[in-house]
């Protein structure tokens, strides 16, 4: 089984972004993450995904 790991615990201060961070922000109606975890859920080879990201969120 082949599981994926998405690392998003920055806080996107390169963004200069004081209300959310990086990952969260929206692109085109989505959220960055969403992105990321589409690409990996419509993989044919992934089982699984986990998701690293800060608590607060």
């Amino acid at each position: 089984m082949n599981y994926a790991v998405i690392f998003a615990g920055g806080t996107g201060t390169r963004m200069n972004t004081k209300t959310r961070p990086k990952q969260f922000l929206t692109l085109h109606g989505k959220e960055i993450i969403i992105y990321t975890l589409e690409h990996f859920e419509n993989h044919p080879d992934i089982d699984g995904i986990s998701v690293v990201c800060i608590a607060e969120w």
